[in-house]
């Protein structure tokens, strides 16, 4: 018993490092965007469509994870690799492609990582969709810092541009052909056999876990699809823009990495909370409902006062508010339905507003005005909660306690 113990826990923990390992992936082009912006002497509706490509086609790499979810990590971590060494040393055009390669393998590595803890632990979802993505919080809260703490990003030369982005992205591919192998070791391991294919023999299934994939045949209400788009869109859309957004208000190196940092930072906090079994007792919808009118607080305050230390508290709250939403709608969706569809979707709200956000700055010539996107989209996501309350108790808070029992 303690040895079977021992080596799930250890099983574990890599899985959670790899996680660790995409968040701080995932952060890098928001992080290096002004570099990349720069480099290529793109506007920011260029810009936008840069990470149109990062996330639209990564929302694909949802698609594509199949069969033993230890190979798909290994796949999706090698086409990673491809995509940060093909976006390193891209063209102004090429740029597209690589970066779409780029998102497509964190993509897949991370539906993969998910579904992965999904199929060992239905009957701890919720908990362990939350503590995974406190994981990824702990990497996406390191990401600029990897990214941007050699460089001087208002009086980086050209040159100094393509250097710094391409030794960041050679560290990300470093770090994935690790992963890639260790996924691979696991998938030979003998203490892996009979755990990875997706299901359980079915003398050992649990009949608490039977339910719950029973119950996970239905179709998603639309409510839940809203916020999922909504709520990846948001993070995608911050995140990305950020950096930009400070640097441009002329805030120092500090406060420009610092407000990055802080939305992350912000977001692994709330993530500790919620991953505790007394906060998964909360009431779904009241979460969501205050999780949904900080985000639109702070983000009516990051577009209203861009200077210094305003916009480091704005982001930290928004990511505060932020940490708990997207685990929870995810969890939420997977008991109406359990495949990889609602990631997909996800991937289709990251690529639509950072997009949008890019156009309208472009527009109006102004970053601050693009902001507004986010803005609305968390106000969209407040009302959705408001009006379909019912639906999100009838379907959420009902499972609550099965999921934490």
């Amino acid at each position: 018993m303690r040895t079977s113990i021992r080596d799930e826990v250890r099983r574990k923990a890599a899985v959670y490092v790899a996680f660790a390992v995409t968040g701080v992936a995932l952060t890098i082009p928001g992080a290096i965007l002004p570099l990349l912006l720069r480099r290529w002497s793109m506007s920011d509706a260029r810009g936008g469509v840069l990470l149109f490509c990062f996330y639209a086609v990564g929302s694909f790499g949802s698609y594509i994870a199949r069969g033993r979810m230890n190979r798909s990590v290994a796949r999706g971590a090698m086409v990673t690799v491809a995509g940060a060494l093909c976006l390193g040393w891209a063209g102004p055009w090429s740029a597209y492609g690589a970066i779409a390669v780029y998102g497509l393998g964190l993509s897949l590595t991370m539906t993969s990582i998910s579904l992965l803890l999904s199929q060992r632990f239905p009957a701890e979802r919720r908990l362990e969709l939350t503590r995974l993505n406190l994981i990824w919080a702990i990497g996406a809260a390191l990401g600029p810092w990897v990214a941007l703490r050699s460089t001087r990003m208002g009086v980086v030369s050209q040159e100094e541009a393509i250097a710094h982005a391409q030794a960041v992205l050679v560290g990300v591919a470093i770090f994935f052909v690790i992963a890639a192998a260790w996924a691979m070791w696991v998938e030979t391991s003998p203490a892996s056999a009979g755990t990875e294919s997706g299901s359980a023999p079915r003398t050992f299934q649990n009949p608490d876990k039977v339910a719950l994939r029973q119950r996970a045949s239905g179709k998603v209400p639309w409510a839940l699809l809203v916020l999922i788009f909504g709520a990846t869109g948001v993070d995608a859309a911050a995140g990305g823009w950020l950096t930009s957004y400070a640097q441009r208000a002329g805030d120092s190196l500090g406060i420009t990495i610092g407000a990055a940092t802080f939305l992350w930072v912000g977001s692994l906090l709330s993530r500790v909370v919620h991953s505790t079994k007394w906060a998964a007792r909360l009431p779904e919808r009241r979460v969501l409902g205050t999780s949904f009118v900080a985000m639109s607080a702070a983000l009516a305050v990051l577009v209203a006062w861009p200077q210094g230390i305003v916009t480091m508290a704005a982001a930290a709250v928004l990511g505060l508010a932020a940490g708990p939403v997207y685990p929870l709608v995810i969890a939420a969706a997977l008991r109406h339905k359990e495949n990889s569809t609602v990631f997909a979707i996800a991937g289709v709200g990251a690529s639509v507003l950072p997009l949008l956000t890019g156009a309208v700055s472009t527009w109006q010539h102004s970053l601050r005005a693009g902001l507004g996107i986010p803005l609305a989209a968390a106000v969209v996501m407040m009302v959705v909660v408001a009006v379909s309350q019912n639906a999100l108790r009838g379907k959420g808070e009902a499972g609550t306690e099965a999921l934490i029992g």
